[in-house]
């Protein structure tokens, strides 16, 4: 049992550090409610659109197409899902290390202070009662029962988090004035 509870904490933690490490390079964006990480997405256009052409080819026929009002089932098949071409397909939105993060986080910040109330890092947690998950500043880190997986993330991840932590921690200290 702890092999497959190791096997599944490691996917997650490394599902986070790979979303936080592309919305922070710009490749992060939202498809259909999801995070999906996308390098290309000219190629990622071009698949969209042979997946939607592949589903109306499943469920219509050519002989079901009115001749009169089309010259080839292509023109059908475009008309009918309302694109002639990858370049028709809408972009998804990127979704920036912002954004991700106040969507993922639980809402749970912690902050690393000095004694001159500086702060130093920080850290959110993001899954809690199975698996707890926790992104810092420099690392995600993951707990559940005797399991434990520390993944670092690359230097601009961390810097950027960093921002965000200070940002986070001045609006703290604002609210508490």
């Amino acid at each position: 049992m702890s092999a497959n509870i190791d096997t599944e904490l490691h996917g997650m933690v490394k599902g986070i550090v790979d979303d936080l490490e592309a919305a922070v390079a710009g490749s992060l964006y939202k498809v259909d409610g999801e995070h999906k990480v996308i390098d290309d997405v000219d190629g990622w256009k071009k698949e969209r659109f042979e997946e939607m052409c592949d589903v109306f080819r499943q469920n219509h026929d050519p002989k079901d197409m009115d001749a009169s009002a089309y010259d080839t089932y292509e023109d059908w098949m475009h008309d009918e899902i309302g694109l002639d071409g990858p370049d028709d397909v809408e972009e998804p939105d990127e979704v920036s290390l912002s954004e991700y993060l106040e969507e993922a986080s639980l809402g749970d910040i912690r902050f690393e202070v000095d004694s001159d109330l500086d702060m130093q890092g920080g850290k959110t947690l993001f899954a809690y009662g199975g698996p707890n998950i926790w992104v810092a500043d420099d690392e995600v880190r993951g707990y559940w029962g005797s399991s434990k997986v520390e993944m670092s993330l690359d230097s601009e991840t961390g810097g950027e988090l960093y921002s965000w932590f200070e940002e986070m921690w001045q609006n703290a200290k604002e609210r508490n004035r």
